[in-house]
């Protein structure tokens, strides 16, 4: 017969046995703790960030980059970056290979090859530039800046007078259609919820052997966007295949949305351990600085774009500070932050990293993918080293990830 055997620990006293078990016990307890803490963090397949190189292109007094539009291009001749001058009503080709311009496109304002009021640009292919222009208007242009082709954008029923191609929603190209956004509502303060779900933000531009023609898709927003209060309607987004990725700034969910079916595939939570609360819209505009506060101290995402050499996503993030932390006024820190985050998603939207740059370190909106990597601009102009003779661009390598040199 089995025997029951009890343990007397005044007997045991400072025995071997009473050691072990006590260890034993202390074990147990420290893994719980352990096991406890884990369920609170996020573990990711990616953990570390390098800079493989800085690319440093000069620049000449005459030419101010537009930081809202930069866009990267691979040729058989070579690398190259676009950026709209400030300056001047045109748009530099820099070649990053030789740091030189390479070319100028120019923009004319007035006269038979107008394209009105700039907005934005998409360089689709050699010779062929894409303009977005205020009234809504897209144009296409040859590289000499003369008008081929200019289709009006009609908003009946948002009566929004805005489209841009810019670094957030940059013009979608797939064979004879253009994919544009108008991220706005035309009242955020007078408009309910249930006109904001409706509220139609993408339109399409079709080329067809006759004439051509801009219609809006019928793709709502989530619903109960506005659960916890009014929110800002603006979004970026990607495109990868036949599908665009719409990534909105006060929202964790990501829209997919098919271009073939012109339609909603699916919503995504992609949420940032950063991101927690964003700014509710509780009134009439803010007087003053309150309004920029208010943005600083609320957490928001940013831009989204697609890694095409390595075939992931980047969303970036502007987590909430306190303004009395900095010794700037608020419209600086406003329009360069100080803290910058990003979110590396793999081709099915699946977090495999998160990064902040903190004090200054890169330049928001910059950023763009090339060949080599992910740049980010680091000539903050809140930097101490800020140099307004050049662009500075880190370019950034994630551990995992592939790389062909």
């Amino acid at each position: 017969m089995a025997r029951l055997y009890f343990i007397d620990f005044d007997e045991i006293g400072n025995s071997h046995i009473f050691h072990l078990i006590m260890r034993s016990i202390i074990l147990i307890i420290s893994l719980l703790v352990v096991f406890s803490s884990c369920e609170k963090k996020h573990f990711y397949s990616i953990t570390e960030k390098k800079v493989s190189e800085t690319l440093i292109i000069s620049i000449n007094s005459d030419f101010n980059p537009d930081i809202r539009r930069v866009q990267y291009i691979k040729s058989d001749s070579g690398e190259y970056l676009a950026i709209k001058n400030k300056s001047k009503p045109e748009i530099i080709l820099f070649d990053l290979q030789t740091k030189k311009i390479n070319y100028k496109i120019p923009l004319f304002t007035d006269g038979p090859n107008s394209i009105g009021n700039y907005s934005g640009f998409q360089i689709y292919k050699p010779d062929c530039v894409l303009i977005s222009s205020i009234p809504p208007k897209a144009f296409s242009i040859n590289f000499q800046g003369e008008v081929l082709a200019s289709t009006p954008i009609f908003d009946p029923e948002n009566k929004v007078n805005y489209v841009g191609s810019t670094n957030e929603t940059p013009f979608i190209l797939k064979d004879k259609e253009l994919w544009g956004a108008q991220p706005f509502y035309s009242n955020i303060f007078n408009i309910t919820e249930k006109e904001a779900i409706n509220t139609l933000s993408i339109f399409k531009i079709e080329a067809n052997k006759t004439d051509t023609v801009s219609r809006w898709i019928p793709i709502s927003r989530p619903p109960n966007i506005w659960s916890d209060g009014k929110k800002s309607a603006n979004f970026a987004w990607a495109n990868r295949h036949d599908s665009i990725i719409v990534a909105p700034f006060t929202d964790h969910r990501l829209w997919v949305i098919s271009k073939k079916g012109e339609g909603l595939v699916s919503y995504v939570n992609v949420k940032s351990e950063s991101v927690n609360s964003f700014r509710i819209i509780d009134g009439f505009p803010a007087p003053g600085d309150k309004g920029i506060i208010q943005d600083l101290e609320s957490d928001s995402y940013e831009n989204f774009i697609y890694d095409i050499y390595r075939d992931v996503f980047y969303r970036f993030f502007l987590p909430k500070i306190n303004v009395n932390d900095y010794n700037l006024g608020p419209r600086s820190i406003f329009s360069r932050r100080p803290m910058i985050g990003v979110m590396v998603l793999d081709k099915d939207l699946k977090i495999l990293g998160e990064f902040n740059f903190l004090n200054h370190e890169i330049e928001n909106r910059n950023y763009f993918v090339g060949k080599k990597g992910l740049y980010v601009s680091t000539n903050n102009p809140n930097r101490d080293d800020f140099d307004e003779n050049i662009l500075r661009y880190d370019i950034i390598r994630f551990e995992g990830l592939n790389y062909e040199d």
